[in-house]
């Protein structure tokens, strides 16, 4: 996380450093981006750096922890919209980033799919590790509607959020490479009705 001298300087500074940091990423690997060419870039003195941030590892971290806290607000929006219905929201979500993903400045859906596609083959967990689900969840709960679910525990309706996500976001990540193709959509509407409808067979005793 930066420290207290970086998130003191003006908005100014500070979007000129991540834009740079977001362009460095988006175009090179993790191993590959340059401290270097982002403060040369930014205009930032390499000492000056190093009183933001920790390391190289500790910019990228907060700059994914921005997109993906982006996209959560995105999803507060969404559920707002829909009236607490997770399974509309979710598509509302999916539609928001195919409109959006040639945003390629800093914060846009483009430049955060570059930096994630730029770096797939780093070890899954420890992208994950960028996101704090249990403060996701924690935000999100608070606005869907209990009584549109089957809830039997007190604990079900956060493990439904995570189910959730854990189905919906491959197929948002798909649809945004893949440039919002209708069948990606419809893919993603049917994983949804599927968890929805629920797996098991309905039986009659």
């Amino acid at each position: 996380m930066p420290t207290t001298t970086f998130t003191n300087l003006p908005a100014e500074k500070q979007e000129r450093l991540l834009n740079a940091a977001s362009r460095e990423f988006a175009s090179r690997a993790y191993n590959d981006a340059s401290i270097n060419r982002i403060i040369q870039e930014a205009g930032v003195p390499r000492g000056s750096f190093y009183m933001y941030f920790q390391d190289k590892e500790d910019l990228f971290r907060y700059l994914l922890r921005g997109y993906m806290d982006q996209l959560t607000m995105v999803l507060e929006e969404a559920l707002l919209r829909e009236g607490g219905d997770m399974f509309e929201a979710v598509l509302y979500l999916y539609d928001y980033i195919v409109q959006h993903r040639e945003q390629r400045e800093l914060g846009g859906m483009g430049a955060m799919a570059a930096i994630v596609s730029r770096n797939s083959g780093m070890q899954k967990n420890v992208l994950l590790e960028m996101v704090d689900s249990g403060a996701v969840l924690s935000r999100l709960r608070e606005l869907v509607r209990p009584e549109l679910l089957d809830l039997r525990r007190d604990r079900d309706l956060g493990d439904m959020l995570g189910l959730l996500l854990s189905v919906a976001v491959p197929a948002l990540y798909a649809g945004l490479q893949a440039g919002g193709a209708p069948e990606n959509r419809e893919r993603l509407k049917n994983l949804l009705d599927i968890l929805k409808r629920g797996m098991a067979a309905k039986t009659t005793d």
